[in-house]
């Protein structure tokens, strides 16, 4: 059976953003296929809030342009009367699809129609073509668009690339693309139908969340259990990925099994979504994450002078800080950071033996005696600083050769900036607030958007992870990728 024996809707949506949970539609487009017969509806939708000012930009939909048109409870019965019975087809179908969905269930009307994403059908027809974005199909097959990123001219985008396919393969090869494109993960046990359906091909930050433990006469029934979480560059295809791997047994196992709930936040990009997981797994502090979990205060070290320092033999040149107890415009200048003290404590004895450092003066030996020797003059791993046979200034040379690497810098600007994140290809935009390598939170948002260029009411406050997040992201940053304030 050829693609077009059969009545077909071509579907494009304009949104007030990403999450189909959270945002609104704000046009519909439609192209009607009935054999020969073709036809067009398109409609403006009051979204019920306010469009960004970077949708705005990028769509051309104004909150004035929508302001009296219907809401989408309005159209609902017709649109929905408009697409029974029809293979509903749209580029990036999980996007329109799952927006359609939830703007119908608002309104109690099933939206569940057989769904083909011509993403997927470029990809299974065209394999040797790395991109299948619409803009990539517009230059492939020099396809003209009048309204781009508009609805119902998007939609005519879609309808001529279909023309192109049919064109170019027979029936055969056509229906074998399409039921190649059209295969979906069945949803796994334990989740509830659909769940997994709207899960975009964006980055961010996921979350599982099992069943709550068993209430007891003194503990009230708690909350549901968090369980994980994660980021990933595309949410979509690792949070499949965890339910469709062949994981036999163990702890990630385990995992799947209990878990009940997937939830999501999308970020502008890969930074957003490093540092909001590190915030989530603190706050939450689910079961299965070890690394990011809070193990106590990290820890610097505080070098009482250097070369020529009034530190005397068999004293510590060397003193071990919690850093919740320092001010972030203090940190500069410290040694450091380190996870816990215990992280500390083995990166001195490593240091203690790869430099011949004394162990008493670097802080992991107690003085009961100011002129005894520590433990390694005997067996040779000290010269002998402690019970006077080095000059404490070669060895405090070592000391600072040893910790050259670990000092830790000057905060950049003056006070607190804003990095701005954007993502390719969309309006999608992020602020991340910072302020003397503390992370402050972040802001979606154009950089026209009044809320956009709003600092969190956060006092800065030192985290591990973030702190070792941002050395990475901002060496080699571009300038005009920072808002002073």
């Amino acid at each position: 059976m050829s693609l077009f024996d059969q009545p077909l809707a071509i579907v494009d949506l304009e949104t007030t953003g990403g999450d189909p949970r959270a945002d609104r539609v704000t046009e519909v487009g439609v192209v009607l296929i009935d054999g020969g017969v073709r036809r067009e509806w398109s409609s403006l939708v009051n979204p019920g809030l306010p469009i960004p000012l970077s949708i705005q930009r990028f769509t051309g939909i104004t909150d004035d342009m929508v302001a009296g048109a219907p809401r989408f409870a309005d159209l609902a019965e017709e649109l929905a009367a408009l697409l029974h019975g029809r293979l509903f087809i749209a580029h990036n179908a999980r996007f329109d699809h799952g927006f359609l969905r939830n703007e119908f269930a608002r309104v109690g009307l099933d939206f569940s129609p057989r769904v083909l994403c011509t993403v997927r059908l470029s990809r299974a027809l065209y394999p040797q073509f790395p991109k299948h974005g619409l803009d990539a199909l517009m230059a492939r097959f020099d396809l003209r668009c009048d309204a781009r990123h508009r609805a119902i001219g998007d939609a005519r985008v879609v309808r001529d690339f279909l023309d192109i396919a049919v064109r170019d393969f027979p029936p055969a090869v056509i229906e074998a693309a399409m039921d190649k494109a059209g295969r979906v993960a069945a949803t796994p046990p334990g989740l509830a139908p659909g769940a997994l359906d709207d899960i975009p091909d964006a980055p961010g930050v996921y979350l599982f969340y099992g069943e709550p433990p068993a209430s007891t006469d003194l503990l009230p029934a708690a909350a549901e259990l968090p369980l994980y979480v994660g980021k990933s560059r595309s949410l979509r295809s690792r949070v499949l990925a965890h339910f469709t791997g062949s994981h036999k047994g163990g702890q990630a196992a385990r995992m799947v099994r209990e878990t009940r709930r997937v939830d999501w936040i999308e970020t502008a990009g890969e930074l957003g979504a490093l540092l909001l997981e590190a915030r989530l797994v603190k706050q939450l502090q689910p079961l299965y994450n070890k690394q990011l979990r809070a193990s106590g205060p990290a820890v610097a070290l505080v070098l009482r002078g250097g070369p020529g320092n009034e530190v005397a033999a068999g004293e510590a040149a060397l003193t071990l800080v919690e850093l919740d107890r320092v001010a972030p415009q203090q940190l500069a200048g410290l040694y450091g950071p380190f996870r816990s003290r215990r992280d500390c404590m083995a990166a001195l004895r490593d240091m203690a033996t790869a430099w011949q450092l004394c162990p008493k003066r670097i802080g992991l030996q107690g003085f009961e005696r100011r002129t005894a020797a520590c433990v390694n003059v005997q067996v040779k791993r000290c010269r002998g600083v402690c019970c006077g046979r080095e000059d404490p200034r070669q060895h405090d040379l070592r000391l600072m050769s040893a910790l050259d690497g670990l000092r830790m810098p000057e905060w950049p600007w003056a006070g607190r900036v804003a990095l701005r994140e954007r993502r390719p290809g969309t309006a999608r935009s992020e602020r991340h607030w910072l302020q003397h390598w503390c992370y402050l939170g972040s802001v979606g948002g154009s950089d026209d958007d009044a809320e956009g260029s709003l600092p969190p009411a956060t006092d800065p406050r030192f985290d591990y992870d973030h702190y070792r997040i941002l050395r990475r992201h901002l060496d080699g940053l571009p300038a005009d990728a920072v808002d002073t304030v």
